[in-house]
């Protein structure tokens, strides 16, 4: 990183990261991000706001993929970085869920949501099953956040057909992908492209971008431990 403001910057977001990848329940992480919701952008983005492409390649990826009417939910959306990005390319029915109110008050301030609600998603999934196109999860399958059994609540609440974009840290990809493999072999969802894209370009570091067809209806929970 270059300059004082991304130096700041960037020692914030690790300080909040750390603290959010440490919490032990919804209740801590809700609190950190409540702290962080506002400077987030700026924490991640850097003064120029390019050093956290990982929102928009998302969308990218989604526009691809699906129709701008796709109905869409944002698992975690934050501050709204993936809706402003999707609203971009055209989609307007977008949902956003996020453990922390004041992160979904900044979201709401962007305008690109259809709807936004509080939720803690390490839980079952408020809203009726098959209702998306497409469940989007950006920088959230990490220690301290969601557990990989949420992926089998985006699965349910997906239609056959449908898809889940996500991103999963390098670090952490290995353990994501075996839980990818036991949703295929249960033939819940099936990955269909994975690949590597910067989290922070002035770092290196990098997550996995992974995208899942949903091939069954209804998807079924069984809870923590499936």
């Amino acid at each position: 990183m270059v300059g004082v403001e991304t130096q700041q910057g960037g020692r914030k977001a690790e300080h909040f990261g750390a603290r959010a990848r440490a919490a032990t329940d919804a209740s801590e992480a809700r609190e950190v991000y409540d702290e962080w919701a506002p400077t987030y952008d700026e924490d991640l983005g850097g003064p120029h706001g390019d050093d956290y492409p990982l929102p928009g390649i998302v969308a990218d990826v989604v526009a691809r993929l699906d129709e701008p009417e796709t109905d869409v939910l944002d698992a975690a959306c934050g501050t709204g970085l993936v809706g402003a990005a999707l609203a971009r390319h055209g989609f307007t029915s977008v949902d956003g869920l996020d453990v922390s109110p004041r992160m979904i008050a900044h979201a709401r301030h962007r305008r690109v949501y259809h709807d936004l609600g509080p939720a803690d998603l390490t839980q079952r999934l408020p809203g009726a099953p098959d209702k998306f196109g497409v469940v989007t999860c950006v920088n959230a399958l990490e220690p301290g956040h969601l557990p990989a059994s949420a992926l089998v609540e985006f699965a349910r609440v997906v239609h056959r057909g449908g898809h889940i974009v996500l991103t999963v840290h390098t670090e952490g990809w290995a353990e994501i992908e075996h839980h990818l493999r036991r949703l295929a072999a249960r033939r819940i969802a099936r990955i269909v492209e994975t690949g590597e894209q910067p989290l922070h370009p002035s770092t290196g570091a990098s997550h996995v971008v992974a995208v899942l067809e949903v091939v069954a209806a209804s998807a079924p929970t069984t809870g923590p431990g499936w």
